[in-house]
């Protein structure tokens, strides 16, 4: 009985000592990704729509103003509204910027999932501004035969794109961002936010200068 009771002696301690490092490496941890359930502080103030490093961004990372644009490389209003989100870059340079998140949504005539999963590898190499205009000129035909004459087109490192296809982060990205989209129960693309809000995308150059106070 004194044995059992000195390793008691001796041991107790060393499990308090061991709970509470691992109760307070619970309590600072902090997921990758936020789990969708977070998602239904949806509409509060205090909410922020989670950017990720691999969202790519077009414009000054230090620009002020922050647009967030949910699109599909098939979709032809997409195309419409990112030409023109982009000329509003180029003519206001230093005053915002666009984060971009793919939502593969078109299954017809070719599934444009494909697209999305070359748009993530692609930037993973700082070419998602090259990828993208091509990727939105062929939007009816988003064919892998078409998304390789894509890439041989732009000055891309074929064999990291091959590794990166081939991984699970594209897929990933993905799922990710289409879990945001249900959260935010984005019912169509193009959906723009400013501020974390939904916002009516003007058709408009001045439409977009006017909005933004530009």
């Amino acid at each position: 009985m004194i044995k059992n009771k000195n390793v008691l002696l001796i041991f107790f301690p060393a499990i308090l000592i061991a709970s509470l490092a691992l109760f307070i490496r619970v309590i600072q941890y902090e997921p990758l990704y936020p789990d969708v359930n977070e998602y239904e502080k949806i509409g509060e103030n205090n909410f922020t729509i989670p950017i990720y490093p691999e969202d790519p961004i077009v414009g000054n990372r230090k620009a002020p103003i922050s647009i967030i644009a949910f699109e599909d490389f098939a979709c032809q209003g997409c195309k419409v509204q990112f030409s023109l989100l982009e000329k509003l870059v180029n003519k206001h340079p230093t005053k915002l910027k666009i984060f971009w998140k793919g939502l593969p949504v078109s299954k017809f005539p070719h599934s444009s999932e494909d697209a999305h999963k070359y748009a993530f590898c692609v930037n993973e190499q700082g070419k998602f501004i090259e990828f993208y205009k091509l990727a939105f000129t062929n939007s009816d035909n988003l064919s892998k035969e078409i998304l390789d004459i894509i890439v041989n087109q732009t000055d891309i490192k074929k064999d990291r794109l091959s590794t990166c296809l081939k991984s699970t982060r594209p897929n990933d990205h993905i799922y990710i961002t289409e879990q945001l989209g249900m959260a935010l129960n984005i019912q169509s693309v193009p959906t723009i936010f400013i501020n974390n809000k939904q916002i009516e995308s003007p058709s408009t150059i001045s439409g977009w200068e006017t909005l933004l106070g530009l």
